[in-house]
């Protein structure tokens, strides 16, 4: 098997720390310095991979999404939970990750979207096709929830899921702020076991 050359590898790394110091300073307290000297690569060499700060924001707000949906796409595909169960086991999962994280870290898309908002276009852009994404697979587990008579039906799964979606976007910021999982746990078990409740 050919290795990836330099190039694919540094950009691989680049995109990475740009995860991770996202994650951690946002969008405006990350400076492309601080992920250049973290990967080792001069500053001339950054606008080889990317043509902006934007531009590079928005292929991390692309990688980190593909990857999540990966992940959930193996954990469904190999779920025999209920509909319901399998949302409270992902969303649980995730909140025990941000908890390992001392809660510094939430969604990162939420993250630059509350910093952000629509400043940039071209991350823009990428945030929305993200949540697109995100929101179909959620969409579907809630119509699967709402025809297994788990979830109320009186509203549509498109509807359902919107309204869960703004709440856990929510409880992730009230996190971040009193750096622990309790609240967004409850919110989220108050959404799903009783507002949501048939």
């Amino acid at each position: 098997m050919a290795r990836p050359k330099r190039s694919e590898q540094t950009r691989e790394a680049l995109i990475t720390t740009g995860i991770e110091q996202l994650s951690l300073h946002g969008y405006h307290g990350t400076g492309i310095k601080q992920i250049l000297d973290a990967v080792n690569v001069p500053k001339g060499s950054f606008y080889h991979y990317f043509a902006s700060k934007e531009a590079f924001v928005a292929e991390i707000i692309r990688v980190y999404s593909a990857q999540l949906l990966t992940q959930l796409d193996d954990f469904l595909a190999n779920s025999d939970e209920s509909p319901l169960a399998q949302l409270k086991t992902v969303y649980c999962l995730m909140l025990d990750r941000f908890s390992s994280q001392n809660c510094q870290q939430g969604c990162l898309i939420g993250s630059i979207a509350a910093e952000l908002g629509n400043q940039s276009e071209l991350c823009q852009t990428a945030m929305l096709e993200s949540v697109a994404k995100s929101k179909q697979v959620v969409g579907a587990l809630m119509q699967q929830a709402q025809e297994a008579g788990q979830i109320r039906n009186d509203y549509t799964a498109e509807q359902v899921t919107a309204v869960f979606w703004a709440t856990w976007e929510g409880s992730l910021l009230q996190m971040k702020l009193e750096g622990n999982t309790d609240s967004a746990k409850e919110i989220l078990f108050l959404m799903l076991d009783g507002l949501l409740k048939p």
